[in-house]
């Protein structure tokens, strides 16, 4: 057999519901669920709906497991503004993880980056919702796509 980098990736099916779906075109417009914004204020907080529907809402994620943010840019868009909305998907975790740890936000960035620390791993494994199995119940799915052509 072919060694695993010459293999094909898996083709993984996503029910459309399961995605939350983010664009920005090479103007930095930003399309969000299909509809365009001017506002990027509110974005975190839909997320982090979407994420934890938990299938209340059929137009919203069956649960967090199932949940994956898609992130695409046209070759145009700004660094600056594929920077900051990527920061608001990554923000929108960090506060589900932090909420469920029980610490802020800014405290959960910190323990994240020292794990060396007990105290601070098993509150990284309390807020990313670490099964026995070593699963997560709220895994970081943020699908960043190829840019397409300005245009295109």
């Amino acid at each position: 057999p072919p060694p695993p980098e010459a293999q094909p990736p898996e083709d993984v099916k996503i029910k459309e519901h399961n995605m939350f779906k983010i664009q920005i075109n090479s103007s930095d417009a930003l399309l969000v669920e299909g509809e365009p914004r001017t506002d990027v204020s509110e974005l975190k907080e839909d997320i982090k709906k979407f994420i934890l529907n938990y299938g209340k809402d059929p137009e919203n994620s069956d649960s967090p497991m199932k949940a994956v943010v898609s992130f695409k840019t046209d070759r145009g868009t700004s660094h600056k503004r594929f920077v900051e909305v990527l920061d608001l998907i990554q923000a929108a975790y960090y506060d589900i993880y932090a909420e469920k740890a029980g610490v802020s936000n800014a405290r959960w960035r910190e323990l994240s980056s020292d794990l060396a620390n007990p105290e601070n791993a098993r509150l990284y494994d309390l807020g990313r919702g670490k099964n026995p199995d070593g699963s997560l119940e709220i895994p970081m799915a943020i699908s960043i796509a190829e840019p397409t052509k300005v245009g295109g």
